[in-house]
């Protein structure tokens, strides 16, 4: 499955960097790092009004469907291995965010459309890609939308009391 990624950025004249690290042992993994003002995605596979799409937000994010579901203005739910057979025959891993690759709609956070690059893993994490967002945004044309949750609120110190100022 990764030539087909490689060779559909090539036939598109995208310039891209693309590593890869086998290793025989499952663990350690590869440390996976964006370059300045780069960031690290992950890709959620989708069925967006009864048609296939991924969705990309910044590693470590939670996808807000719901929210989704109100941007796009239609049904969102999270495809099943059934749904996507077909597309991905033989491949394992996590989906590249090149929803073009297989004829599907691509959809953005907002928070990564503003970044210099994305990198992320090519169907094993032992392969990295990174693409310039301009040059993914060029070939993807992705539908930007505001729908990644960030991480989570700091737990409060238990028995700590807020700070009270006077007047």
């Amino acid at each position: 499955m990764l030539d087909r990624i490689v060779g559909y950025l090539h036939s598109q004249a995208v310039s891209f960097r693309l590593s890869s690290h086998p290793s025989p042992e499952a663990r350690p993994t590869i440390a996976v790092r964006a370059p300045p003002g780069g960031v690290v995605v992950q890709t959620h596979v989708l069925i967006v009004g009864g048609q296939t799409a991924v969705a990309v937000v910044p590693r470590g994010d939670a996808l807000d469907l719901p929210r989704l579901q109100v941007e796009l203005g239609t049904t969102v739910v999270e495809a099943r291995a059934a749904d996507l057979s077909a597309s991905l025959a033989g491949a394992s891993g996590a989906v590249p965010p090149l929803g073009g690759a297989f004829g599907w709609l691509t959809i953005v956070d907002e928070r990564v459309s503003t970044t210099a690059a994305i990198v992320f893993e090519a169907f094993s994490p032992d392969d990295i890609m990174e693409i310039p967002y301009e040059d993914f945004s060029r070939l993807e044309r992705p539908r930007i939308a505001a729908f990644a949750i960030a991480g989570e609120l700091p737990e409060r110190a238990s028995g700590a009391e807020p700070e009270r100022r006077s007047a």
